[in-house]
């Protein structure tokens, strides 16, 4: 407010006084000076002008000046800046007090305030709205490790909530198969395979690694290397059709050359060398060509069904191991509590709602422990680890110490990235034995730093060639560390 009466209304009544009264006595004291009794004269005007400031206003004889400040300020009263409509009603008694100029300013000045509080609510909407996609993506799984559709379908009916969707890289996978991704995204390989003119080749490559980008499994930052691959294969290909219906013409030539005659000539011996460099390097292409389809060649359908439950195994083991990898480290850290006193204490306060930070962070580690046993046994039944998993599961399931806590999901851990591998290896196999090249997009293993639980660990730790100095490590009180 101090602005608009600084900036739209000027002066206040009381300055306006004050100004009033110090420009007269600044004129008497001037008029005092031309005198010999300077004093005197001054005290006189000084007391002469507030006699005839009383005796004016008893006599109803006011400043117009003052009448018109006053009417001012009393318009100036009647805004709220929290309330727009109140300029408008403030202009149009300006109007009616004979003061148009003010009018439009308040005019001007409540068009500025509105635009404001408009700008201030629309910022506190998008704040709630982040607010509630971070809210709902804390809800996006379900304690089997699923996602949940309600929540996704929510998260998509609003802009943050996609944008909080489309952020989330361990998820990205699954949202994929479900079509849950913002905007949809776009598909880097749709330009080779909605493009007739592309190679029949070239089209059938792009469409599997459109089909792996689609699924999650192809990493977006390794599809540029992909569309490159694919665009030199189709100016290839286009090259190659362009060199063969040159050499198609230029033995048309010869052969007209040598019906006149000409077989011999500078011309002719020209024409033959240029159409020989041109088979050559067709030659050279066309077994390039060959040589990317077999790489490439589409494994047959009961294969390509096999291969993808690998990559959908490897992805959710990676993604669970890399999740439990987390939690040890808070484990450690003391962040999450064991023992029955702290547990007592805890169930206590979550039956009356508690949000402290160890009630929440223990129901965290509750619901994913119950996540972390589905998943693993899920992921390893029917395999060789199938054992370890119910094993390592129920050690978890009934630890009562961090140290028991942490060694338990170690384990299960240690399993999840086994399950990642043996995925690898079951790629490579099936390839091998169908006569097929290497998978076009490789399973990749994850690698963590190694978790010291115990002393014992430490030890075998240091004693263990594999891991040279300088290895990093995660010390039983969960800090970072470097092989000695």
């Amino acid at each position: 407010m101090s602005e608009i009466i600084g900036s739209l209304f000027g002066v206040t009544a009381d300055q306006y006084q004050r100004n009033r009264d110090l420009e007269q006595d600044r004129l008497a004291f001037q008029l005092a000076q031309a005198d010999l009794g300077t004093q005197s004269s001054f005290l006189l005007q000084s007391g002469a002008r507030g006699l005839g400031n009383v005796i004016g206003r008893a006599l109803g004889g006011e400043d117009p000046e003052l009448q018109r400040i006053s009417r001012r300020q009393q318009i100036m009263g009647m805004i709220d800046p929290n309330q727009p409509e109140t300029f408008e009603m403030a202009a149009q008694a300006a109007l009616e007090s004979g003061q148009p100029e003010l009018a439009f300013g308040l005019r001007t000045e409540g068009s500025k305030y509105a635009q404001d509080v408009l700008e201030r609510g629309k910022v506190t909407q998008a704040t709630q709205r982040t607010n509630l996609a971070a809210d709902l993506f804390s809800q996006i799984r379900n304690a089997d490790g699923t996602l949940n559709q309600q929540v996704v379908d929510q998260l998509r009916s609003f802009p943050e909530g996609l944008a909080a969707i489309s952020a989330q890289a361990k998820v990205l996978p699954d949202l994929r198969r479900l079509g849950a991704t913002a905007a949809p995204e776009i598909n880097p390989f749709a330009v080779f395979t909605e493009d007739p003119t592309i190679p029949k080749n070239v089209q059938t490559l792009a469409k599997q690694y459109a089909q792996s980008f689609a699924s999650g499994v192809l990493d977006p930052e390794k599809a540029d290397a992909r569309v490159k691959e694919l665009a030199d294969m189709a100016q290839r290909v286009q090259q190659f059709e362009q060199n063969q219906a040159q050499i198609k013409a230029q033995r048309e030539q010869s052969r007209i050359l040598a019906e006149q005659g000409m077989a011999n000539t500078q011309q002719a011996r020209a024409l033959a060398e240029s159409t020989r460099r041109l088979q050559e390097k067709n030659d050279q292409d066309e077994r390039e060509r060959k040589e990317m389809e077999r790489k490439n060649k589409p494994l047959p359908t009961p294969l390509a069904k096999l291969e993808d439950e690998d990559y959908a195994a490897a992805t959710a083991a990676s993604d669970i191991a890399s999740d439990a990898f987390g939690y040890i480290t808070r484990i450690k850290q003391g962040e999450i509590k064991f023992g029955v006193k702290d547990k007592l204490s805890i169930r206590a306060r979550q039956a009356f709602g508690s949000s402290d930070p160890d009630v929440v962070a223990r129901e965290d580690y509750d619901n994913f422990q119950t996540r972390l046993v589905n998943e693993s046994l899920r992921l390893n039944k029917g395999t060789q680890t199938e054992g370890d998993s119910v094993r390592a599961a129920k050690e978890l399931q009934s630890s009562e110490s961090k140290e028991a806590a942490a060694s338990a999901m170690k384990k299960l851990l240690d399993i999840n990235v086994r399950r990642v591998q043996n995925a690898s290896n079951d790629v490579a196999r099936r390839r091998k034995n169908a006569n097929f090249p290497d998978a076009p997009v490789p399973v990749t293993v994850p690698q963590f730093d190694v978790q010291i639980i115990n002393n014992t660990d430490y030890n075998s730790f240091l004693k263990n060639p594999k891991f040279p100095s300088g290895t990093p490590f995660v010390d039983p009180d969960g800090v970072k560390r470097l092989k000695p």
